[in-house]
């Protein structure tokens, strides 16, 4: 097998590792091509086994790398730190199961050790005797690590099989409720318990600690309708494997918006505008990311309303 064909059909999956791993779409890019590079330039003796699991072991341990330079700069971050979401629409190869946002949110809250562990054995399943080196540890403390990390996960986040039609029928029916400023069907579609978490990484707006409850994320999103200018465009766009909103102000992108659903109500809501992370988002969309500094008036074009939205769910 070629390079470039090894590229080609190794590429998703690399790519998936390392953004499982960093949250971020220019890292993981940049991981996976170092990682090919390594592999271009190993030893033939280094590359006997199986080329996937070769490329997952150097793009797991540049990753590992990477995540612990980031968490040392995430310190000094301004609010909450949510992963750059990413455009899958044009990937087909990215499982959705493989870059949920929902999930990447809660493999931040793991130790760099316990996230490398719990993705290159979940995802990957990839031996302990494989893991081991790339973190440093050795085969038995793998298996606790694990473990423990699996358990955290299964707590903060259930599993649940929700068809992409339901949660784009969901998200639909979130932004009507949303634009119409209706908070009784927002607390339809909203679980009791739901919670928004917002990212502007002090560049934009964002709420810099999560608004927990129901009620509460109504009142919030409400509240910040109220206070955007009469015009503005709502595009659907395939976020993270499943539908999400795509904001524009006056040609620029402003905010991503994604939800976590138990195919029943909606449990989790996720702004991200902070610009940095909003790149990608906005070659795909047209028009740059919002930066206040060099924008401060914004004219926003008229909201347009989704395709067929259907009702809200009564309980």
């Amino acid at each position: 097998m070629t390079l470039d064909r090894t590229f080609a059909e190794l590429r998703p999956a690399m790519f998936a590792l390392a953004y499982r791993i960093t949250g971020n779409r220019a890292d993981a890019e940049e991981i996976v091509q170092d990682a090919f590079v390594r592999l271009h330039d190993a030893e033939p003796k280094d590359a006997v086994r199986s080329l996937k699991a070769y490329l997952a072991t150097i793009t797991a341990r540049l990753s590992f790398n990477r995540l612990r330079d980031q968490r040392a700069r995430r310190e000094s971050y301004i609010g909450e730190w949510l992963p750059e979401p990413l455009v899958t629409a044009d990937e087909p190869a990215a499982r959705a199961e493989d870059v949920s946002f929902a999930l990447l949110v809660v493999l931040e809250r793991l130790s760099p050790v316990e996230r490398v562990v719990f993705v290159l054995r979940n995802a990957f399943d990839l031996p302990f005797e494989e893991i081991a080196p790339v973190v440093g540890r050795d085969v038995v403390g793998c298996r606790k690590i694990f473990s423990r990390a699996r358990a955290r996960v299964t707590e903060e986040r259930p599993r649940f099989t929700v068809d992409r039609a339901r949660h784009r029928a969901l998200m639909q029916s979130f932004f009507e409720a949303a634009r119409g400023q209706d908070i009784e069907k927002l607390l339809l579609l909203l679980d009791d318990r739901a919670v928004l978490h917002g990212d502007g990484g002090g560049k934009a707006f964002a709420t810099k600690r999560p608004v927990v409850g129901g009620l509460a994320v109504a009142r919030f999103l409400i509240a910040v309708i109220r206070t955007m200018p009469p015009e503005t465009t709502v595009e659907e766009m395939e976020l993270n494997g499943a539908a999400g909103l795509v904001v524009k102000a006056a040609g620029r992108v402003v905010v991503a918006i994604m939800i976590d659903t138990d195919g029943e109500c909606i449990r989790s809501v996720f702004g991200v505008s902070n610009p940095d992370k909003l790149e990608a988002i906005a070659r795909v969309a047209g028009g740059g990311a919002f930066d206040r500094q060099r924008d401060d008036r914004i004219d926003l074009a008229p909201v347009r309303t989704l395709s067929n939205p259907p009702r809200g769910r009564s309980r």
